[in-house]
């Protein structure tokens, strides 16, 4: 591994679990969470300048733009991910960082549907898709111009156990909100009828996807860019109802789930979504973190978070 190692983003879900997988390497780590080494907001581009990464080493961003970043300030979402990155990334080259992994999104493919690996051409379709994807384009130019060693991982959907439920702010997505949703109304509603596929992955599988990344020689000038595959694939309605009968045990009447009206069945599974470079993870543990994550919503500190 590089001897130096920074981690941008490191109070998020993703973030968080790479750097408790590589602790043993005392990675500095940077963003706008509490506790970390350097205070750092992308939307800053004064502070993203020479001697940010004075030591060198490799660079893991794990603080892409959200779907809530969009919606509550569109201009900054953009400027963190499009000049943002490119500004993080010249001040990486001019520092001598060698390696770099950028965590992007299966969105950048377009509509999840049908089979999706990493020959499959992207198209983004909302901004969220679109800032990510001009964020790895300026990771692909710094492995093409600069003869960096790039890795970009898009993975379909994250669960895993927020490390600070209070500032936990990605309770949109729905291996949280779905949890949440059923313990604090006793039902969850779906928008959809549910049909549509999703894989699940573990924010750990993907803190161990990048551990391997950087223990490999570094290859100047690649750029690898692959989809993180979880054991589970899945329904959204499928998911709603494996969390009804998961968190039952805390509920003082079952749960339930809600269609729209006219909602039909779910029909064959339109999504596939592979990798040509990883098996899927080994391990399955989203029974367990969905537990987990019911029995810290039902503390009363947490539970309005």
């Amino acid at each position: 591994m590089p001897e130096a190692l920074h981690i941008l983003g490191a109070s998020g879900l993703i973030g968080a679990a790479i750097a408790a997988r590589l602790a043993a390497q005392q990675p500095r780590l940077l963003g706008r969470g509490a506790g970390m080494d350097t205070p750092l907001d992308l939307a800053d581009l004064h502070a993203l300048k020479a001697g940010l990464f004075a030591d060198g080493g490799a660079l893991v961003h794990a603080a892409g733009v959200t779907d809530e970043e969009f919606a509550n300030d569109p201009a900054a979402a953009w400027q963190r991910s499009a000049l943002g990155s490119k500004a993080l990334i010249a001040a990486a080259k001019t520092d001598g960082v060698t390696r770099m992994v950028y965590i992007s999104t299966a969105h950048v493919y377009g509509p999840l549907e049908g089979e999706i690996d990493e020959a499959r051409p992207v198209n983004p379709m909302s901004d969220y898709a679109l800032a990510h994807y001009t964020a790895e384009q300026w990771f692909r130019r710094a492995a093409r111009v600069d003869g960096m060693d790039v890795l970009i991982l898009r993975p379909c959907a994250v669960y895993g156990l927020p490390t600070d439920m209070a500032r936990f702010k990605r309770w949109s997505l729905i291996p949280f909100s779905f949890p949440r949703e059923l313990l604090e109304r006793g039902c969850i509603t779906l928008k959809s009828d549910g049909s549509q596929r999703r894989n699940f992955v573990s924010a750990s599988a993907i803190a161990a996807q990048v551990a391997g990344f950087l223990a490999e020689p570094a290859l100047p000038g690649r750029c690898r860019v692959v989809n993180p595959v979880g054991p589970d694939d899945m329904s959204v309605l499928d998911f709603a109802e494996r969390c009804v009968a998961l968190l039952a045990p805390l509920m003082p009447a079952r749960g339930r789930v809600e269609r729209p009206q006219g909602s039909s069945a779910p029909g064959p599974a339109p999504l596939l979504y592979r990798s040509a470079y990883t098996s899927a993870e080994a391990r399955s543990t989203l029974d367990e973190t969905i537990r987990a994550l019911g029995a810290r919503l039902r503390i009363p500190s947490t539970r309005n978070a």
